[in-house]
């Protein structure tokens, strides 16, 4: 199936990291197959762990592929990137994908080793908030690994509640409820 990005120029935002440097944040398309295969495997293997909380040597095709196929309403990705001589690399993915039955939908964050601690992932975070609640839905949430200290500094930083599994206490779920949250982006 090919789906057809709506215009989402309004989407695209001109960012800078703590230190300065600048990176473009944009909703992924199909054509990014390339750029998200190699993001993928230029995480470490504690990185690529910490986001798919399994560990993943080579992403398969058909896994690179559902990464970058979202419908922009029910799955939605948004890309961090920057330029180097002339060639687009992926610096951050945040993306939801929502629940079937409701107006829920989890999302998951990842940020490339080199760029982690910078405000990267907060900002393409917010971005990904704002998308979602302006499409109507109401909660996000998260499963990230109790180790994961940086993510989960992160999402309490950006207003999310965290609490054990109650089935694995190795896991915390990050929520946040969108209703009601203004969204500050031009995107809407």
């Amino acid at each position: 199936m090919t789906l057809s990005a709506p215009d989402l120029t309004a989407w695209r935002f001109e960012c800078r990291s703590r230190d300065g440097a600048g990176f473009l944040v944009r909703p992924i398309q199909l054509d990014d197959i390339e750029r998200e295969r190699n993001f993928i495997t230029g995480l470490s293997e504690e990185s690529r762990y910490l986001r798919l909380l399994y560990i993943m040597r080579e992403p398969s095709p058909e896994f690179v592929t559902q990464m970058v196929t979202v419908d922009y309403q029910r799955t939605m990705a948004f890309v961090a990137s920057t330029r180097d001589a002339g060639h687009e690399q992926f610096i951050a993915v945040a993306r939801y994908a929502t629940d079937a039955r409701s107006a829920a939908a989890e999302f998951a964050i990842v940020v490339a080793d080199a760029w982690q601690g910078r405000g990267v992932g907060s900002q393409v975070a917010a971005i990904l908030f704002d998308y979602a609640a302006s499409r109507g839905l109401e909660t996000l949430y998260g499963d990230i690994s109790a180790t994961n200290q940086r993510m989960l500094e992160l999402v309490r930083t950006l207003g999310l509640v965290t609490q054990p599994l109650p089935e694995d206490a190795r896991i915390a779920r990050a929520t946040l409820d969108l209703r009601g949250r203004r969204v500050s982006r031009l995107g809407k």
